[in-house]
């Protein structure tokens, strides 16, 4: 009889503790799901603008070398150009040199790693296109400052762009975009930095 008790007893208690268990498996499943949903959302501010700051020295560099073949064919005025350009590179290597430098934002699986020069895959000549929508969040940590955010279509025709500064779920600084810009286009990000003052950095954008 004592025996009897125990089997039925054990039965009762996997029964019981089976659907509860079902219940955790698919909490854990939902929550993990949020979290890969959640992180589809948050962007990070140092890869963004050190990637298109990349970018955008690449770009004028190509210009140089077209202006230093000009000066050498005997347009003097290309000299002025060549300075300017020469002035936008190095605050853009300043500019980078301070973001690599300071302290990385939490991300969902702890700090972020450092910035890569292109944001698809690390490589080095790439086109940094960023994907963003009404939930992009982008996350800016302790040190960095926006103080305007301008998009233009590939025609250079303005779009209606708002931003609200939010905290991230660690209570870290981050914007939360508005653009009536629909497909491809260009983010122009404002910041201002102890490294070189207000600097704008121009990222190619597809907006969804």
């Amino acid at each position: 009889m004592t025996y009897l008790t125990l089997f039925l007893s054990s039965l009762l208690l996997i029964s019981c503790s089976s659907p509860e268990q079902s219940s955790q498996e698919e909490l854990t499943a939902i929550t993990a799901k949020t979290m890969i949903e959640q992180e589809d959302n948050y962007l990070y501010g140092i890869e963004i603008y050190y990637s298109s700051a990349e970018a955008e020295i690449k770009n004028l560099e190509n210009q140089k070398i077209k202006l230093v073949a000009e000066l050498e064919n005997g347009n003097k005025e290309a000299m002025e150009q060549i300075e300017n350009i020469q002035i936008q590179i190095g605050k853009l290597i300043r500019f980078n040199e301070f973001l690599y430098s300071i302290k990385k934002p939490k991300g969902p699986i702890g700090p972020i790693p450092p910035p890569k020069p292109c944001l698809v895959g690390g490589e080095n000549n790439c086109i940094p296109i960023q994907n963003i929508s009404s939930k992009s969040v982008i996350v800016l940590g302790e040190e960095l400052m926006v103080t305007d955010i301008i998009m233009k279509n590939n025609k250079n025709q303005s779009f209606k762009t708002t931003f609200e500064s939010i905290k991230d779920e660690f209570g870290q600084s981050a914007l939360q975009l508005k653009t009536g810009l629909k497909g491809e286009g260009i983010m122009y990000t404002t910041l201002k930095t102890k490294a070189v003052g207000e600097i704008t950095i121009p990222t190619p954008v597809i907006s969804m």
